[in-house]
């Protein structure tokens, strides 16, 4: 009979901390950055209709307020996040100069 060892990650997870921390360790940490952005791209492309600044700016503040909660969870790094904040300021930026033509 052959002895499979089999890894339980999910063991030593008492709390909600550390439950969501596992995809993290399973993925190198990655998780909870792939999820932020794929959630970014699926509002970004919902809210379209409004139009393209509409739908960047609102998906980037959605995202960073959410985003912060994984910060505070040590789930996502401040650096990931603040792209968010940088595409915010970005099209604010790019909305000022459009008006100014």
């Amino acid at each position: 009979m052959v002895n499979v060892s089999i890894t339980n990650h999910f063991e030593n997870a008492t709390n909600l901390k550390d439950l969501l921390a596992i995809p993290n360790a399973t993925t190198g940490g990655f998780f909870w950055i792939g999820m932020l952005f794929m959630m970014w791209g699926i509002i970004v492309m919902t809210l379209l209709n409004f139009g393209f600044e509409a739908a960047m700016l609102t998906a980037s503040f959605v995202i960073l307020i959410a985003g912060l909660f994984l910060v505070y969870l040590e789930l996502v790094s401040w650096t990931w996040l603040m792209t968010f904040l940088g595409i915010i300021l970005f099209m604010i930026f790019y909305m000022v100069w459009q008006k100014n033509r």
